[in-house]
């Protein structure tokens, strides 16, 4: 019985992926290329097989400008 009600929960989080950053979950819309984190904010790149999604790599550009962003308030603060 316990093994049902786990395969019951894996499979109602079909299309689901959990962020590399921040280890959240969410659903990015079906069939979307990019998507952000609801939690973070960070961007990643999907890929779809199916409605299966799978998280392949960060944007880089907008990881640069959360980087950049985030080291000048830490600058700031140090002041």
């Amino acid at each position: 019985m316990a093994a049902e009600s786990k395969g019951e929960k894996k499979r109602g989080r079909v299309g689901q992926v959990r962020c590399q950053y921040c280890f959240e979950r969410f659903w990015p819309a079906e069939g979307v290329e990019t998507a952000t984190c609801p939690s973070c904010g960070w961007k990643w790149h999907i890929s779809w097989v199916g409605r299966l999604a799978k998280i392949r790599k960060p944007v880089w550009g907008h990881w640069e400008q959360q980087l950049g962003e985030a080291e000048g308030t830490k600058g700031q603060g140090d002041l």
